[in-house]
């Protein structure tokens, strides 16, 4: 019975992860909603306008953002607030996920430690519980891709995912200390096929739950 208890308190947190998963892939669609009304490609003219009229080229802020403000109302969000918003969005649904797949501490009779022996035969049945064999194999490639962004670029900062260039100071010039860039892959993830494919992970998912409540006598 303690075993028992402890796969399915892991399997609840599995289960939260995934309904924030659902609502985040929920609130995606609703900016992306709220984008193709072309409301943020009007507050981002508006602002340029303004910067340009002022001759600045950073954000507005103090006086100039009050009087902005005054004039055409809120400017948020911009097209630009829109990219940052989804990105990191994107970027928590990736993470999220990844609480499947990544070692987690346990405590007995309570939650089952989330070793690879532990979460692989369980994903598996899920997966196969939930999917067709094309879907599966893409299903696994999305695994694999979110597990090394999640390692690689959200969690961690690899140097691999990173562009980075060191400059040298000249005299009495400030120099070029460094440039710093990157390859953002949340632009290589296939959000429609994410968004389509998590339900019915998910619901996978409660069923696998289900079953172990009812062999366990919980239900």
């Amino acid at each position: 019975m303690s075993q028992d208890k402890e796969t399915l308190g892991r399997l609840y947190l599995w289960e939260l992860a995934l309904n924030r998963i659902i609502e985040l892939l929920a609130l995606r669609q609703r900016i992306d909603r709220f984008y193709n009304t072309g409301r943020p490609q009007k507050i981002t003219e508006l602002y340029d306008n303004e910067r340009e009229r002022l001759g600045i080229r950073l954000r507005l802020e103090s006086e100039a953002l009050d009087n902005f403000e005054e004039k055409h109302g809120s400017l948020f969000p911009d097209i630009h607030d829109i990219q940052l918003i989804n990105e990191l969005i994107a970027e928590e649904i990736i993470i999220k996920f990844c609480t499947i797949i990544n070692m987690g501490n346990g405590k007995a009779g309570l939650i089952a430690d989330n070793k690879k022996t532990f979460w692989l035969p369980i994903l598996d049945k899920i997966i196969l519980d939930a999917f067709s064999e094309d879907v599966k194999d893409r299903f696994y490639q999305f695994i694999e891709a979110a597990k090394e962004y999640r390692n690689k670029q959200a969690a961690h900062f690899d140097h691999e995912s990173f562009n980075m260039t060191h400059g040298n100071k000249q005299p009495n010039e400030n120099g070029l200390v460094y440039h710093l860039g990157w390859s953002n892959a949340l632009f290589t993830f296939d959000w429609e096929f994410i968004g389509e494919t998590i339900p019915m992970f998910n619901k996978s998912l409660n069923s696998f739950i289900n079953e172990l409540q009812q062999q366990a006598n919980l239900i």
